[in-house]
């Protein structure tokens, strides 16, 4: 019986030494996956930290441009492109993510795009600029075409990602809407470049990432005449 139990705690204890061992060669197996999915955490902790500074932007260029004249000149006449409300969207952008300090628009890919549109019975009516040829040297816009269902472009790289029917369908989800009313959209455009770029997220996650982020804003001064 002696020798039974002597037995038993030998083996025990063999059971006990070799258990540390076993644990280490398991941590080693999946250290790297760890490694892995805390490295893919951090790169789009990043991403997710830029897109959150263009939608508070965009929100605020919107609301910026609110209050602003898109279809009068100065002397209180009609146009269908007053550039100073473009350029002051444009200028409240720069401003606004140079506060936040994290992103700069690169005029060769980035992109801000600002359309109005004039909205009758939750109906698009129009949406200004009209298409026109730009002659702007910024970013790409010298002889392009700016305006329709593109949008202004501050660079000129991207074209808005809302058609006049789009719009119509997110005016139409609306609770109470005026039956004639202006609204100004704002959209960013931003190639987001990856900080740690490592080759097992590229491998599955283009690099840059593009981000889009968007806003609506009432427009007084942009509403049809009734």
């Amino acid at each position: 019986m002696e020798r039974l139990r002597l037995l038993i705690f030998n083996l025990k204890l063999r059971r006990a030494e070799k258990r540390p061992g076993q644990s280490m060669v398991e941590f080693a197996l999946l250290l790297p996956l760890l490694l892995m999915m805390l490295s893919g955490l951090v790169e789009f902790g990043f991403a997710i930290n830029s897109y959150l500074d263009l939608v508070d932007t965009a929100r605020e260029v919107a609301r910026f441009s609110s209050d602003d004249d898109p279809i009068h000149l100065p002397d209180g006449s009609l146009t269908d492109y007053n550039q100073v409300f473009y350029l002051r969207a444009a200028n409240m952008t720069t401003y606004t993510l140079g506060q936040a300090g994290q992103i700069t628009l690169d005029p060769n890919e980035d992109d801000l795009v600002v359309s109005v549109f004039q909205v009758r019975d939750q109906n698009v009516i129009s949406r200004f600029p009209n298409t026109l040829t730009d002659t702007r040297t910024t970013g790409n816009c010298l002889g392009a075409t700016q305006g329709g269902e593109m949008g202004w472009r501050m660079y000129c790289n991207d074209p808005s990602a809302l058609t006049q029917v789009e719009v119509e369908r997110r005016v139409d989800r609306l609770p109470t809407v005026p039956p004639n009313t202006g609204v100004v959209l704002v959209e960013i455009f931003y190639d987001y470049n990856m900080v740690l770029a490592l080759p097992w997220i590229t491998a599955f996650v283009p690099d840059p990432i593009p981000l889009h982020a968007y806003t609506f804003a009432p427009n007084a001064a942009s509403e049809p005449a009734p």
